[in-house]
């Protein structure tokens, strides 16, 4: 027995992490009061101390059984409370975990959330952090809903109401929030959908309806940073500002496939950056344009036309493509401004019908550049650009006039076209020619700069002009510098490409009549009349030393010339 009862206090100090080291004496006396458990730690305690042992009697055993069960009941106490205490750290760790972004056991972590079914509920479950799984929910939302703590909210959709009066729906304070699989839906009364404020932001497969509100954006992205990936889908309204609004924070959208935006208004944009906003990856289906209030936006590629049309009040600065631009209406650049085509495309197309693919009209007291761009025709369009009464300074562009209905690689209609770096036309079998200069709205000019060259690509096989000359009248039409660009003059007036021109055969020596065989015709004319005839119907000839032979060249190169513009005359 007394075996028994050593090995078994022994056991429970090793579970309770104290000495095995016992030793009993007689039990204590408090004022005649006898306290046995008590009694055996305590006089253990001076035991081990001294080194003494005391031996239990059998009168004792009693006493010492009593002392065994409540030290192990004392024991049980403990140890629910240290695994109490371990559960409590695990649930810690996993709602810190989730805050800073590392996995979770959801199902876990679920099943120890109270039910969601309102805002209130909603609101307490983001007290808490973590990840909150609203998939298949709608909470409807009769007050600004913030959300101020690191969470991940998967799926769900947030209904505002007319309880958030003209307030943003949703504002993100958290320093890290996630929303995959997210749905918003603001009523009439609301403002923005949603504010990341100073918040670092993951938005996946994100839908904001902004149909209805009576103002703000679908997302405001203010003072922190965004990553947006899966499918972005923006709905807007006519009061809608724009989609996404990126303001002194940064926003990538590299990894996000931006589906087609409704834009019920012409200057609404996908995404609007200002006050030292980035966008460092490439936001889809749009074109960059800079405006003179500081803002960037980029524009989906079909509403390009609209929107310079609209943001004219603002001076557009810049605009700069992104990828080849399919438009889908002519476009027109009517103030000064720099476009940066990056080697990239504006294509024509049927939708464009049968007019010019892009018309610079900014007036003459403006220049628009064009950079590093190519202006393509659909069969259905006309010439690739024209210059109507403005000027424009064109470096390093190609014009693919190889389809159309009927046009030419250029149009300058009393305007000015002045040429830098590389000038590559290619033309088709119903082009007109290159470079139309016309001078029936005004003085029209060409002028090539030093360094400039001019290649034209001829699939016609009809040998066209790289330049050619409509009502071509002294004081209307001037080019200057063709040589520069390895262009020549032709017996027309008009230029072609220098390694084209081939040289004429020598002009043989006119035979002598005989004089005893005078040859008459049916008219009764003479052989010298004939002649005379003859060479005032050809084209003037540099050289010619003759007044007589000079002024009926210049007869004939006056008709020659009128009819070449009879012929070469189209509708602009």
């Amino acid at each position: 027995m007394k075996k028994k009862f050593l090995a078994a206090v022994m056991g429970a100090a090793m579970v309770i992490n104290i000495s095995p080291v016992i030793t009993f004496a007689e039990p204590a006396v408090d004022n005649g009061v006898v306290f046995p458990a008590e009694a055996v730690a305590e006089t253990g305690a001076v035991g081990a101390a001294s080194g003494a042992g005391v031996e239990i009697t059998e009168t004792e055993t009693e006493e010492v059984e009593t002392a065994e069960l409540e030290t192990a009941e004392v024991e049980t106490a403990e140890t629910a409370e240290v695994e109490a205490v371990q559960v409590d750290t695990a649930e810690d760790v996993k709602a810190s975990d989730a805050s800073a972004g590392y996995p979770t056991d959801n199902a876990q972590e679920m099943s120890a959330r109270a039910e969601i079914t309102d805002q209130t509920s909603l609101e307490a479950a983001i007290a808490q952090g973590g990840t909150i799984d609203l998939t298949g929910k709608t909470i409807t939302l009769e007050r600004p809903l913030t959300v101020n703590n690191g969470v991940m909210i998967i799926g769900g959709t947030l209904v505002g109401t007319a309880g958030v009066g003209y307030n943003n729906l949703v504002t993100l304070t958290g320093d890290e929030v996630t929303l995959d699989g997210v749905t918003i839906i603001t009523a009439a009364e609301n403002k923005s959908a949603l504010h990341a404020y100073r918040t670092v932001l993951t938005a996946n497969n994100l839908t904001i309806f902004h149909t209805i509100a009576a103002g703000g954006a679908p997302v405001i992205i203010n003072g922190g940073s965004a990553v947006f990936t899966g499918n972005l889908d923006l709905k807007l309204g006519m009061n809608s500002w724009y989609g996404v609004n990126v303001d002194n924070a940064s926003a990538d959208f590299s990894g996000a496939s931006i589906a087609k935006i409704d834009t019920p208004s012409a200057t609404q944009s996908v995404v609007c950056v200002e006050n030292g906003g980035s966008v460092p990856g490439k936001v889809a289906n749009t074109t960059e344009v800079v405006t003179a209030d500081g803002q960037t936006a980029y524009v989906q590629d079909e509403d390009l036309p609209s929107f310079l049309k609209a943001k004219k009040e603002n001076d557009v600065v810049s605009v700069t493509l992104l990828h080849n631009v399919e438009l889908s209406e002519p476009l027109y650049l009517e103030e000064q401004m720099t476009v940066n085509g990056q080697g990239f495309y504006f294509n024509g197309t049927a939708a464009i019908g049968k007019d010019n693919v892009v018309t610079v009209m900014a007036g003459e007291s403006d220049v628009v550049t064009l950079n590093d761009l190519g202006i393509r025709t659909d069969a259905a369009n006309k010439s690739a650009l024209h210059i109507y009464k403005s000027r424009a300074a064109l470096r390093d562009i190609t014009l693919d006039n190889t389809n159309t209905a009927g046009g030419a690689g250029m149009i300058v209609n009393g305007g000015t076209a002045d040429v830098y770096g590389s000038l590559k036309i290619l033309l088709g079998e119903n082009s007109w020619g290159g470079i139309n200069v016309d001078g029936i709205n005004g003085e029209s000019k060409v002028n090539f700069a030093e360094g400039s060259k001019v290649t034209v690509e001829d699939e016609s096989g009809k040998e066209l002009d790289a330049i050619y000359i409509e009502n071509n009248d002294a004081n209307q039409v001037e080019i200057s510098g063709a040589e520069n660009a390895g262009l020549v003059q032709d017996e027309n007036g008009n230029y072609v490409v220098k390694d084209t021109v081939t040289e004429p055969d020598p002009t043989p020596e006119p035979e002598e009549p005989e004089e005893d065989t005078p040859v008459e015709n049916p008219e009764g004319s003479n052989t010298q009349n004939d002649e005379v005839k003859e060479e005032s119907q050809k084209s003037p000839k540099t050289g010619d030393s003759s007044a007589l032979l000079l002024a009926l060249s210049a007869l004939a190169g006056s008709g020659a010339a009128g009819t070449f513009a009879i012929r070469k005359r189209k509708e602009l």
